[in-house]
């Protein structure tokens, strides 16, 4: 018997909790972020606020009789930031025809694998290269923030710079969530992410690399917290892989579903360094072009800020499916994933990036 449309939907609703959880295991980037939370923001308002920090919060009172009065003084070391939350939709059609030459279980199966499961699956994988990238522009995911400071992302009409400069806390100007960075005219002291230049991996990669973490470490504020999570592009990996002696090459794996395998990564200190395929496919997009890139996160300071907050008065914001719908003059079924959401981070130099990891 043919599948029906009714089927298709049931089966889909009970798979898309499972697609989501199979994807954000599989995937390191989302994965950690979500752990911190979502924000589901009540709709009204595209822009969104958020309090960053920058250093510590107070100053040192020195006592030398200790009659002296002092104050309880406090520094401005918070600052409001601000996203601009666009919302995307990935649209897909199922056509009668497809229905109608499926046939039970078996046909519900594969009628699942080749719409809402890829399309659910083929959304996440362009969110993630466009956070990572910022190579979003042609299939239109360029309104969600990038990380990459050699490219721009274009949430409200107006070009906005990508989060880590792959340049030195001084020569960072650009204007990050709102707000100049330290090394502009008028920019905000604190507000930088570390960076290294690799010139040799061979003669000086892994020292850099610890330069690196080292400065997100011990710059890591309030979450006093090492950056946990690398990516990197495939020859970057293998470079750090073969430079390790094989009696301390300490592996890690992501877990799939079900603790199935997903990704084998490579330790580094605590941070656990995995191959980013839209890196690897993308290396273009990088100012320093194929020379390679690392990215290290401090995942704690990242987090998600949704537009919705109730699915029975508007979608959530994050990866929801609306009912399908007859399309006009067509023999197939519409549906739409909704995602109105965008990225933050509230403690930049907690997290560093590093080009020339390619070069030997």
């Amino acid at each position: 018997m043919p599948v029906t449309l009714d089927a298709l939907n049931i089966a889909t609703e009970h798979l898309l909790p499972k697609l989501e959880n199979l994807f954000f295991d599989d995937h390191p980037w989302l994965a950690r972020i979500i752990l911190n939370g979502i924000d589901r923001r009540p709709s009204g308002g595209e822009y969104a606020a958020f309090v960053v920090t920058t250093d510590g919060p107070g100053n040192i009172v020195k006592l030398l009789t200790g009659s002296e009065a002092y104050a309880y003084g406090r520094r401005n070391i918070t600052q409001q930031a601000r996203v601009f939350i666009g919302t995307h939709l990935y649209t897909f059609a199922v056509e009668g025809e497809a229905l109608r030459h499926s046939d039970g279980e078996t046909g519900i199966a594969n009628l699942l694998q080749v719409y809402p499961e890829a399309g659910m699956l083929d959304f996440r994988q362009r969110a993630v290269g466009q956070n990572l990238t910022g190579n979003g522009a042609a299939a239109n995911a360029d309104g969600w923030v990038t990380v990459n400071g050699d490219q721009t992302y274009n949430p409200d009409g107006t070009a906005l710079s990508g989060v880590l400069d792959f340049a030195t806390p001084a020569a960072q100007t650009d204007t990050v969530f709102n707000l100049p960075k330290q090394g502009a005219a008028n920019g905000v002291t604190g507000w930088y992410n570390q960076y290294g230049n690799v010139l040799s991996f061979g003669s000086s990669g892994k020292r850099i690399m610890r330069d690196v973490y080292n400065a997100c470490h011990i710059r890591s504020g309030t979450w006093n917290s090492p950056p946990d999570l690398g990516l990197t592009d495939s020859t970057s990996y293998n470079n750090y892989y073969e430079s390790l002696d094989d009696n301390v090459r300490y592996a890690t794996t992501l877990k799939g579903e079900d603790g199935a395998t997903g990704r084998d990564g490579l330790m580094f200190h605590k941070l656990e360094l995995f191959i980013e395929p839209s890196i690897d496919d993308n290396l273009t997009f990088f100012g320093h072009g194929t020379n390679g890139t690392t990215y290290m996160f401090n995942t704690k300071t990242w987090f998600i800020l949704t537009l919705g907050q109730d699915a029975s008065k508007e979608t959530k914001g994050f990866f929801e499916v609306r009912p399908p719908f007859k399309l006009q003059g067509r023999d197939a079924w519409g549906y739409e994933i909704v995602c109105a959401w965008q990225i933050g981070c509230r403690y930049l130099k907690a997290n560093g990036c590093l080009e020339g990891t390619a070069i030997i």
